[in-house]
């Protein structure tokens, strides 16, 4: 029997800097300033998008440990996504972390798109939550804005503090376990 976990390979897609501060914060936790790093990641023309992140679940009364590998959906995948068809890109996925920024007007129609194109090409709704940083000062009225779009396209929101890391592991598990129930 083989001690090598489960490999699940996960889109982060929506807001980059979220999605970039996200994946870095989730490997390092003694980061202190994930947004500045992504900012400055993602002047680049190909900057790093893939991260490996291990979560432990219980499942069916056994601790078991899965890999998750962490891409970034970002402009300069499209060079990928033209050369696959969209069906192929999507395939290669087991779920979605969707990244929302409460301050982009287009928001719901932006995660909603993604999330139709998704099925559309894959044949099925991918294990998906929705990930919002609760660093940043919301407005009056967007946590509810935020909770209605997240309904809307049937997916669980989560907040984190992209700052301090808090709820990180926690969505993480959430979607490991959402996978988990799938595969």
């Amino acid at each position: 029997m083989s001690s090598r976990p489960e490999v699940y390979r996960i889109l982060v897609a929506g807001d980059e800097e979220l999605g970039f501060g996200l994946c870095a914060k989730a490997l390092d936790r003694t980061l202190t300033d994930p947004r500045t790093l992504a900012k400055e990641s993602l002047v680049e023309e190909w900057p790093e998008d893939e991260w490996t992140k291990l979560v432990t679940i219980s499942k069916d009364g056994l601790i078991t440990t899965y890999e998750l590998d962490l891409e970034l959906h970002g402009p300069w995948v499209w060079e990928l996504y033209s050369t696959l068809e969209p069906r192929d890109y999507f395939r290669r996925f087991s779920g979605v972390v969707l990244c929302a920024n409460p301050f982009r007007e287009t928001l719901p129609s932006e995660l909603s798109n993604l999330m139709n194109s998704i099925e559309l090409h894959v044949g099925h709704r991918l294990p998906s939550i929705m990930v919002v940083d609760r660093s940043t000062k919301l407005l009056k009225g967007q946590t509810e804005a935020l909770r209605e779009v997240a309904e809307t396209i049937s997916v669980p929101i989560m907040f984190i503090r992209l700052n301090t890391g808090e709820n990180i592991e926690k969505a993480f598990k959430s979607l490991t376990e959402e996978i988990c129930r799938y595969s």
